[in-house]
């Protein structure tokens, strides 16, 4: 059985906890762990951090909260981190109207850009969205045909955005907040609605106080298995494939 993190944030480890959490990691099979960016600097230190751990891979990109407009210099700076080998993700990237909702143009702005960045380079996008489904839906629709792909992170929605995700060719992420730690949550009906082939797993752990980082995932796995009525091998497995194919690697 191989487990996978689709998306978390390991710059917030101090270091000895991060070799601590990774090593408990590879002992229990969770073979890729995707870190996110939240900014430039974290991008920066993310892309460090897949090169020193196997299993480590870096997405780059600025949060909606840190949105900032696209000028020509944060431009330049977000396409030569993007550009770099180690790089395998535009993320996490995104649409957040309920923390920030004063700034929706320029997170809509910034986006827009970003999405630019994943067609030209060839990359995948890990998508935020809160509270702005309407406005991320019309942005992604805008891109149809143009070969951009990715994943939306940690997905809370009901059916009807669980289609549109699906419709525009995404996988979908489904975390551990919401779902393994809710059981009255309405996400368990609705992950039955995901096809095996289009699902990814993943923890959002950033060393905050979480218990366990990324080998959370063996959690989130098990729970889908239960509630998807498949077994936890097979979708862990799956999801791990899914990764991979999701990000060439």
């Amino acid at each position: 059985m191989t487990y996978s993190d689709s998306h978390c944030h390991l710059d917030g480890y101090q270091p000895e906890l991060l070799a601590q959490v990774l090593e408990q990691a590879r002992a229990q099979q969770v073979d890729i762990i995707v870190g996110m960016g939240m900014d430039l600097e974290s991008s920066e230190e993310t892309l460090r951090l897949a090169r020193s751990y196997q299993a480590v891979l870096a997405a780059v990109g600025i949060h909606p909260w840190n949105a900032v407009s696209p000028t020509e210099d944060i431009r330049a700076q977000l396409r030569a981190l993007a550009d770099r080998e180690d790089v395998v993700a535009l993320g996490e990237v995104g649409l957040d109207y309920a923390r920030s909702p004063e700034t929706r143009e320029v997170q809509k702005g910034l986006l827009t850009y970003e999405l630019s960045l994943a067609r030209e380079l060839g990359l995948p996008v890990n998508i935020h969205c809160r509270e702005a489904h309407q406005d991320m839906m019309e942005i992604l629709r805008g891109e149809a045909g143009s070969g951009v792909k990715g994943v939306i992170h940690g997905f809370s929605g009901d059916r009807a955005a669980l289609r549109d995700w699906l419709e525009l060719g995404f996988y979908v992420s489904i975390g551990v907040r919401g779902f393994v730690t809710d059981e009255t949550s309405p996400l368990h009906d609705v992950v039955t609605d995901i096809p095996l082939a289009r699902l990814l797993t993943e923890t959002d752990s950033s060393g905050r106080g979480e218990i366990g980082g990324p080998t959370a995932v063996l959690l989130v796995v098990d729970k889908l298995a239960s509630v998807m009525g498949v077994d936890a091998k097979e979708l862990g497995d799956t999801a791990t494939e899914n990764l991979r194919h999701l990000l060439k690697h």
